[in-house]
């Protein structure tokens, strides 16, 4: 499988490509409502879209819209809840999905668009996110995400752990 559309529906299309060679941890039973597929791409629709109650959300918009971003985005006709997501995926190796990432970066690298982070013959320059790497109450810039305690303190904080030159993957 290669990957020559990295638009959104090129990147979930994909993605339902790798979910369907993940053989599901469950055994078969008249009681699974949800299909491995909908636990999977519910879990990477509530990450995308970055709402605290995903379901909730969705069936809001499905009552004032007829629709909601579950369907229209991701292809989902039932959506498992946060609980039933986790009793799906974690019997799931993360490793699975790891085909994914190597097909984007395939992508993205005979496309081109890694070219401008390319830097001494062929490495990768790549930024590494960690949490609270730096955080002060008075130093600051533009990119620092800010905290204010009940007491109206402001603390800024740095969340680019690390640079680090990474060789690229040769193919």
């Amino acid at each position: 499988m290669e990957v020559n559309d990295l638009s959104f529906d090129g990147i979930v299309h994909c993605l339902n490509e790798v979910i369907g060679k993940i053989d599901d941890p469950r055994s078969v039973s008249n009681a699974t409502k949800y299909s491995l597929r909908e636990a999977i791409l519910g879990a990477f629709a509530a990450f995308f879209m970055q709402n605290e109650s995903f379901l909730e959300y969705q069936r809001q918009l499905n009552s004032r819209c007829g629709r909601d971003n579950a369907q229209s985005l991701f292809g989902l006709e039932k959506i498992p809840t946060v609980e039933q997501i986790r009793n799906i995926v974690d019997g799931v190796a993360a490793s699975s999905l790891f085909p994914l990432f190597g097909l984007i970066y395939q992508a993205l690298r005979s496309m081109g668009f890694l070219k401008a982070y390319e830097i001494l013959r062929g490495n990768l320059l790549v930024a590494m996110d960690g949490t609270n790497y730096y955080s002060s109450e008075k130093v600051n810039c533009p990119c620092c995400s800010t905290k204010t305690s009940k007491q109206g303190k402001v603390t800024y904080t740095s969340n680019v752990h690390n640079l680090r030159f990474i060789k690229a993957l040769k193919s």
